[in-house]
């Protein structure tokens, strides 16, 4: 007779990482005496817990009651539970050599189990089936920690993190744990020599093992210990900044980092709460797909993961930035934990820096370039991965014509913003719903840094939008997307928000296809 026990299917999807792991995880990793990856922890976690259920399904509730295998030897006054038995218990009251030609020496035990049940059963026998009684089922994919990892790894690796980061000792550089207190000492003098090389390769980055050379940082140590340790002085310390992406420990000294980097720009900065209501995506799916929001919590693209095509709103443009969407988070680099990671841009074999700013959601470096190529807000840029890691090839499709006819935004000497059709040089494909062009940038700064219109509710910064829009189309009404992106000229505004205004405004009238008009037609 066999059990048929299985873990609950729940079990791993359920998992809390309790006390025991975290004292089993330190005691992993002084074992192994170097720091290990999330991934090597939970996978020791998992065969440390499926060793334990089978220990646990061996163990008794019962203090010194023990289970009754065959391959074990007893003793008289012995108590005894018998799993074939269902969890019958007796007291060995006798015992004597037994015999089998076939059979290597054993012995015979007598069990009571009252004074009317008493029988015989044989110990010492190595091979015999009741001796598998608690083996769990080799087919129960739950006790497989290879179907585990890649059926739940990735949400237990979170869990895990999140648990080992609330241990005070625990500290994570670069994906790997190791005790805090186990590490090696680095002295200030190594870090003041750090920044100095720093500073001259005009902030970096450069790697770990570079800066431990020039440094002559040596121990009687591991290698890989040493470096943990390096890593967490440098990241201990204000003065440096962490920004490979993952697989990879790249450091850059953090006053020499761009100004739009350290501090998000202005024009990034959102001004009202993202809508959360699941009634918005069916709207947000009418938007054409090159429209990208980094503040809006509904993802409404496909999975992107080797290029994309993004309408360029005025905010980015003004601050050459690009939004890093859940979506687009996947073409850049990323990291285990650095807030910031440095990366190229590739154009026609010019590089050039970039930064992913993962904490604010957007990645900067593209000013200039901007600039360069006459790219205006509602340009479509084109972004894919490069060949090579760290690379985003950027670009754009050049435009069959050198002028054409768009939204002029002007700004008035009361503050006040109109827009205008007018005709303007062009040189990039565009969007022609978000495409604009700004004539005085200057003036325009000057509503931003006032904060003109961040002190009137959105709903009264859509109508003005709204009226304005209206007067430049001849049937009185405007499509969402424009207003979207005219809204954003003078303050920073995710669609959902947007398009909430307007539906709730009771002197709007949604007409279907994200076409909105005033309801007496009048603007």
């Amino acid at each position: 007779m066999q059990s048929n026990h299985k873990l609950n299917e729940n079990y791993w999807g359920s998992l809390e990482v309790e006390k025991s792991d975290i004292d089993f995880i330190y005691n992993f990793l002084l074992e192994k005496e170097i720091p290990q990856p999330t991934t090597s922890l939970i996978r020791a976690i998992i065969e440390n817990r499926i060793a334990l259920e089978k220990e646990r399904k061996l163990s008794n509730d019962k203090g010194e009651i023990k289970i009754y295998l065959p391959k074990d030897k007893f003793e008289i006054n012995d108590t005894l539970r018998f799993p074939s038995l269902n969890g019958r218990e007796g007291v060995v009251k006798q015992m004597r050599d037994g015999y089998n030609p076939d059979l290597e020496l054993f012995s015979i035990i007598t069990v009571e189990f009252s004074r009317d049940d008493v029988q015989e059963f044989a110990t010492g026998i190595q091979d015999h089936p009741l001796n598998h009684f608690f083996d769990l089922p080799e087919d129960d994919p739950n006790l497989d920690p290879d179907h585990i990892i890649e059926s739940f790894g990735e949400k237990l690796v979170a869990i895990l993190d999140q648990s080992l980061s609330e241990n005070e000792d625990l500290v994570k550089i670069a994906g790997s744990w190791f005790p805090q207190s186990l590490l090696i000492d680095v002295h200030v003098g190594h870090l003041n020599l750090v920044e100095a090389i720093l500073e001259e390769a005009e902030g970096g980055p450069i790697s770990t093992f570079q800066l431990m050379n020039q440094v002559e940082l040596e121990a009687n140590a591991d290698k890989k210990l040493l470096e943990f340790s390096f890593n967490f002085a440098l990241q201990e310390d204000s003065r440096f900044d962490e920004v490979g992406p993952a697989g990879e420990t790249l450091w850059f000294l953090h006053i020499m980092e761009p100004e739009s980097v350290r501090k998000t720009p202005l024009f990034l900065k959102n001004t009202v709460d993202s809508s959360s209501d699941f009634k918005m995506g069916e709207y947000l799916d009418l938007f054409e797909s090159t429209v990208y929001d980094e503040f809006e919590k509904l993802d409404f693209h496909a999975d992107t993961t080797e290029k994309a095509i993004i309408s360029l709103s005025y905010p980015h443009w003004r601050a050459g930035t690009l939004p890093l969407t859940k979506t687009l988070s996947k073409m850049f680099p990323t990291a285990y934990e650095a807030p910031r990671v440095k990366f190229s841009f590739v154009d026609n074999g010019d590089r050039f820096a970039g930064w992913v700013v993962r904490s604010e959601k957007y990645v900067y470096g593209l000013e200039e370039w901007y600039r360069k190529n006459d790219i205006i807000p509602g340009s479509l840029i084109n972004i894919s991965k490069g060949k090579n890691p760290g690379e985003i090839i950027v670009g754009y499709k050049k435009s069959r014509q050198n002028k054409e006819w768009l939204k002029t935004v002007l700004v008035g000497s009361d503050n006040g913003i109109v827009f205008a059709m007018l005709k303007q040089p062009i040189n990039a494909d565009y969007n022609e719903r978000m495409a604009l062009v700004v004539t005085d940038i200057e003036a325009l700064d000057n509503i931003w840094y006032k904060k003109t219109f961040l002190s009137e509710p959105l709903e009264k910064t859509v109508n003005r939008i709204l009226h304005e829009l209206i007067k430049l189309n001849p049937q009185g009404q405007v499509h969402a997307q424009e207003i979207y992106a005219s809204v954003n000229v003078i303050r920073r505004c995710p669609p959902s928000s947007i398009i909430k205004s307007l539906i709730e405004n009771s002197e709007v009238e949604y007409l279907g296809d994200l076409y909105f008009r005033y309801k007496d037609k009048g603007g």
